[in-house]
């Protein structure tokens, strides 16, 4: 639970991905992926900046989930999560207006809700 706490965190780190614009939303990242995540990427696509880990020391196991902050525009967002042994699987071109909740699959899908 304490992965909640990440949120105001993770939305000062976006907002320097944050491209301007009006949106901004809250948006919880379920995991469903089958294994425990180790690193979380985050990046918008259609800036400039390199992904930044949103869990630190943490790690995000499976059925559990993060509350985030973004900001930009809502589309062409990015997730990267990496396992306990550098597996990646990648999320691209994630268009999340609307979207309050993210959940996670291993294939590289993802639920949007």
């Amino acid at each position: 639970m304490k992965r909640f706490f990440f949120s105001f965190a993770a939305g000062l780190l976006l907002c320097a991905f944050s491209v301007g614009g009006a949106f901004a939303q809250e948006i919880i990242v379920a995991n469903g992926t089958g294994f425990t995540i180790h690193q979380l990427g985050l990046v918008d696509s259609n800036s400039s900046g390199d992904a930044k880990d949103l869990l630190g020391d943490d790690t995000l196991a499976n059925g559990e989930g993060l509350k985030i902050n973004i900001s930009g525009s809502p589309k062409g967002w990015e997730l990267i999560a990496v396992d306990g042994e550098g597996g990646q699987v990648n999320w691209q071109n994630l268009d999340l207006t609307g979207v309050r909740k993210i959940t996670l699959r291993g294939d590289g899908t993802a639920n949007l809700e």
